[in-house]
């Protein structure tokens, strides 16, 4: 798996420029703000990926069906999302939380937030079951079938929220 995703980020290396920025804050597991030498900080939202939410609204309901579609035995709640939510914001933070991440950008958001691929996170979240896979058509097939397996491999594993079936 490591030789595979060590392919991919050199194969990425060739059809995108990379940037270097510092991570200054994690907002949850999607949402960091960035900044770059001495530049004002810009706040970045993950390409591909969603998490969980870490405040009780519209949102966390909408992703506790998504845990009740996971288990249909599952009755689910709130306390869920959050958990969940919670777990892949403190993974991020210990894993990127100042210090500096290779990224490709694909645009912005409908909120003003630059779409990000960070090396080694989007796929890292997926694939410990903290994200789910959100398709996005600005990415490759190659991109897009690498994070469904991921996505994949955690629920076979029971990883993450997909422990919960």
């Amino acid at each position: 798996m490591k030789r595979i995703l060590f392919l991919m980020i050199i194969s990425f290396s060739f059809a995108f420029a990379w940037d270097i920025a510092k991570v200054v804050s994690v907002t949850d597991g999607d949402t960091l703000w960035l900044k770059k030498d001495n530049q004002k900080a810009f706040k970045v939202r993950l390409i591909a990926v969603d998490t969980f939410e870490t405040k009780v609204n519209h949102r966390a309901f909408i992703q506790l069906e998504t845990i009740k579609n996971i288990n249909r035995h599952n009755k689910g709640n709130i306390k869920q999302v959050l958990k969940y939510g919670y777990k892949a914001k403190e993974w991020v933070k210990k894993r990127v939380l100042y210090k500096e991440v290779k990224y490709i950008t694909f645009g912005k958001d409908r909120y003003g937030r630059v779409l990000v691929w960070i090396v080694g996170l989007n796929y890292g979240l997926v694939r410990r079951g903290l994200a789910i896979y959100y398709p996005n058509n600005l990415l490759s097939k190659k991109i897009k079938s690498f994070l469904l397996k991921a996505s994949r491999d955690a629920n076979l594993e029971k990883r993450g929220f997909y422990e919960l079936r």
